[in-house]
């Protein structure tokens, strides 16, 4: 009873998230989606400080880290050259990390821990929420985007489903003890199954075959971005990256599986546009 009584309140917190979505969308469109990114990296940014540097005392470091990982989201989405990006913030890491710890005796290992977080905190909110972005800048890109979703979504739903009532055979249970190879196989189902109708509604003119790869793709990449998320509080020792959505926690918790997917899905958009010009 107390399972799906979890996932009554996971369903309703999705729902008034989705509606939120929608009302974004109904009042301003691709603008309004991309408020919603600009949203979630925002919030998500500052969950991910706390993962990343839970045990970090200087509160400096933190802003740091905060401030260059919005300017990396920022400058990315705003068409910069993405190796100039990584270049200088890289480059702004170091010279920040090694003037604040080399002077000091026996922090050199603090030093680099802080640099290969920073670098790590970069990519995982800097660059992977922007790739979302760029999504919506493509043609049908609200159609895209609304794929993405729904094949990342479904495999999540159909992943707790298929756990709880056939999961036996854990798949990383030192990282994520409750998901079953089970409740990965529902998942895939469930990306395939959203696929399906995403045709159906989105994209009846197009042909099946690749838009199931993709959406089969996208929930496998989804189920990994699931495991890193889950990677990173277990390191951190919480349970939930944040509490904005109750059922979930926090945002990194509900778009994890967005951010590892969205790459997928805008590749697959260029090499099919590629393919059909």
């Amino acid at each position: 009873m107390t399972t799906w009584k979890s996932f009554l309140t996971r369903a309703t917190s999705a729902l008034v998230a989705l509606a939120l979505i929608i009302g974004l969308y109904m009042a301003w469109a691709a603008n309004g989606l991309k408020v919603a990114i600009v949203f979630a990296v925002v919030v998500g940014t500052w969950e991910l400080k706390a993962l990343l540097f839970h045990g970090e005392k200087s509160g400096a470091l933190k802003a740091i880290f905060y401030a260059l990982s919005l300017l990396v989201f920022a400058a990315t989405v705003s068409s910069l050259s993405l190796g100039s990006l990584v270049y200088a913030m890289a480059l702004i890491v170091m010279i920040i990390s090694v003037l604040l710890y080399s002077h000091k005796d026996g922090h050199l290992d603090r030093m680099m821990t802080f640099q290969t977080k920073a670098a790590l905190g970069f990519f995982y909110m800097g660059l992977l929420p922007a790739f979302a972005f760029r999504i919506l800048e493509q043609a049908h890109g609200i159609s895209w985007f609304i794929f993405l979703l729904a094949a990342v979504f479904a495999s999540d739903t159909l992943a707790y489903v298929f756990g709880v009532l056939l999961g036996k055979h854990k798949v990383m249970p030192s990282v994520s003890p409750k998901k079953t190879w089970e409740g990965s196989l529902g998942g895939i189902l469930g990306s395939l199954a959203a696929g399906l109708v995403c045709w159906l509604f989105l994209f009846p003119e197009s042909s099946l075959l690749p838009l199931l790869i993709l959406a089969a793709l996208s929930g496998f990449m989804g189920q990994f971005g699931d495991f890193f998320e889950s990677l990173l509080k277990r390191v951190a020792d919480v349970k939930d990256s944040g509490k904005i959505m109750p059922g979930h926690g926090g945002i990194l918790d509900r778009i994890d599986g967005v951010l590892f997917a969205s790459p997928v899905i805008l590749s697959g958009i260029l090499i099919l546009s590629h393919l059909l010009s």
